[in-house]
């Protein structure tokens, strides 16, 4: 009872937490929302109210601390730096550009509403990174379109084939047919599975855990960084609770669907997360093992909610 009525507090605290005060929040208590939604899943109309209370504004980020600390960095600093937040700034943008279908195809209006919300929230997302390369790294681009294309990761064929063609994909399919729920349900699994729930979070959770351990929680990154986990939290759950309403429906139109999704997807996820030099992790004390493990235990933890096994 005890340590149930410590993790409420602490997600309370998470919940309620200023921009500002997000510097004080460790990752894994803001992974503790998904855990517990695990448990006892919010509907979508609490996952919604959760978004009113969440507010935060990327202009609001004081990038100051961010530029002198990037000047003292080493050079292997910072090409770690850039090689994963390349990932996310481009994925930003990808999942962006992407959402709109999903709000089309979702077919239950609580589920448009809050589709509707995570289109603000990843836009936001896509302006946190934007403003960090502006004013940290510092850039000659004009404008989003431009950076993007100067940043636009030079990776491996798996990321690719998510961002560029998985996704995009699946969201014409429902553009084309707003109807198509195999397609939603489909879309739901690469974009709030895969993408958020295995690559972004594992992503963020190590990224966010070195800084601490470093020192660097006053960063206007960290600060940010953590706002967007926060919001990623959300959407996971969104995304848990969907396919878990669709297999409890219909099991046998829905799990293997998700099951073959999810068995396509695996490969992208590794090789995602495979970096061009393997010191961009042991040089932090980590290693590729270690942060695949972390990816597909989280994974397994949330499908065996869903109702789905990979073995089966």
């Amino acid at each position: 009872m005890e340590l149930k009525e410590r993790k409420d507090d602490v997600m309370e605290r998470v919940a309620r937490a200023s921009l500002k005060q997000l510097g004080d929040i460790r990752i894994d208590d803001v992974l503790l929302f998904i855990d517990r939604g695990l448990d006892n899943m919010p509907s979508y109309m609490d996952l919604y109210h959760r978004w009113e209370r969440q507010q935060w504004a990327v202009s609001d980020i004081d990038f100051g601390p961010d530029r002198e600390r990037w000047q003292q960095a080493t050079e292997l600093e910072k090409e770690a730096a850039l090689w994963s937040r390349r990932l996310f700034f481009n994925g930003e943008e990808r999942v962006t550009a992407t959402l709109a279908p999903f709000v089309w195809a979702a077919p239950k209006p609580e589920i448009e509403i809050f589709l509707s919300t995570q289109m603000v929230d990843e836009a936001r997302h896509t302006l946190f990174f934007d403003r960090w390369w502006r004013e940290v790294v510092g850039t000659d681009a004009a404008d989003l379109k431009e950076i993007l294309e100067q940043i636009r990761p030079d990776t491996n064929a798996g990321y690719n084939e998510l961002f560029y063609d998985r996704l995009p994909g699946v969201a014409q399919r429902m553009a084309s047919n707003p109807r198509d729920l195999d397609a939603f349900i489909e879309g739901v699994t690469i974009y709030h599975i895969v993408v958020e729930a295995t690559l972004a979070l594992t992503g963020q959770r190590f990224e966010l855990e070195s800084l601490r351990e470093e020192g660097l929680t006053h960063l206007g990154y960290y600060q940010g960084f953590t706002a967007v986990a926060r919001d990623e939290s959300r959407h996971v759950n969104f995304g848990i609770k969907v396919l878990q309403e669709a297999v409890r429906d219909d099991a046998e139109r829905f799990a293997p669907l998700i099951q073959r999704t999810l068995v396509e997807c695996l490969p992208l996820i590794s090789g995602t997360i495979h970096p061009p030099d393997e010191r961009y992790f042991s040089e932090f004390g980590r290693s590729e093992d270690e942060v695949l493990e972390f990816a597909m235990n989280a994974l397994n933890k949330r499908l065996r909610s869903i109702g789905i096994n990979l073995a089966a």
